[in-house]
């Protein structure tokens, strides 16, 4: 049992029945050891042996885990990776959605008077969207920075005074500068496009090539199957519509029977 023990105790260190760990500057078995064990990734080892690196795949080359550390690992394989996985994409879908909440919360060049960096009135119905109809969490009004500091100023005070005008006498939201660009094209050329769309859409028509012989021979070929388009031309098969053309009056006629 003693030996046991000597063993065991010797392999919770950095090598059988050894006392001082090379790769650590804490003292073996202390806590601040241990913290530092605990960072090690699982997994074998790459070395390197008569010129030739073991395994050949890609390894970390840092020291094992400790006997406590591979049993933990194995135990609760895939986690914590599956965990720290799901946070990154979590992460990344919530970058995402604030930077879309920020585009959205923008008022862009367009939105001011080119001349007087005033608010024109794209950007008046633009800003009372953003106080009126965006989720308060996501409430932040930008204003796209006009590089210059007198410009910046005058958009600041024309979007302040806008804003006091829709909600008087409630707290101001935090104004913002932003210095970026607007993704998209004109309204005038969005327009042009969807004119000409438009302008070259057919007429919608209906094909006519010659009466019954097109609904009954469809007609019977659909519905009656086995019979034939032209057995269901001359006597007036189940169409597609459900409905039995009546003996002795023509397909194209319009009359039908039930």
């Amino acid at each position: 049992m003693l030996a046991l023990a000597g063993m065991l105790s010797g392999c919770m260190t950095n090598g059988l029945f050894e006392r001082d760990d090379p790769t650590s500057r804490h003292k073996p078995g202390s806590d601040s050891w241990w913290a530092e064990k605990a960072t090690l990734p699982p997994g074998v080892r790459q070395s390197r042996w008569k010129g030739k690196v073991w395994p050949a795949a890609p390894r970390s080359t840092a020291p094992k885990q400790q006997l406590t550390h591979v049993y933990h690992s194995q135990h609760y394989w895939p986690h914590p990776y599956t965990a720290q996985d799901s946070l990154a994409v979590h992460r990344m879908v919530d970058t995402q959605t604030a930077l879309g909440w920020q585009d959205q919360t923008t008022l862009y060049d367009r939105h001011f008077d080119a001349t007087t960096q005033t608010l024109n009135t794209a950007g008046r119905i633009h800003l009372e969207y953003i106080l009126f109809t965006v989720p308060p969490q996501r409430r932040n009004v930008y204003v796209q920075a006009t590089h210059s500091p007198d410009g910046d100023e005058i958009r600041r005070v024309s979007v302040a005074e806008s804003m006091e005008a829709l909600r008087p006498g409630q707290a101001p939201e935090e104004i913002m500068l932003r210095s970026c660009e607007e993704i998209g094209r004109p309204a005038a050329e969005v327009a042009e496009i969807a004119e000409q769309y438009i302008n070259s859409t057919p007429s919608p028509r209906l094909s006519n090539t010659g009466g019954g012989s097109t609904f009954g021979g469809s007609g019977g070929g659909m519905g009656g199957g086995m019979g034939g388009g032209s057995r269901g031309g001359s006597q007036g098969g189940v169409g597609r519509t459900g409905y039995t053309v009546a003996p002795g009056i023509p397909a194209g006629s319009g009359a039908s029977g039930p």
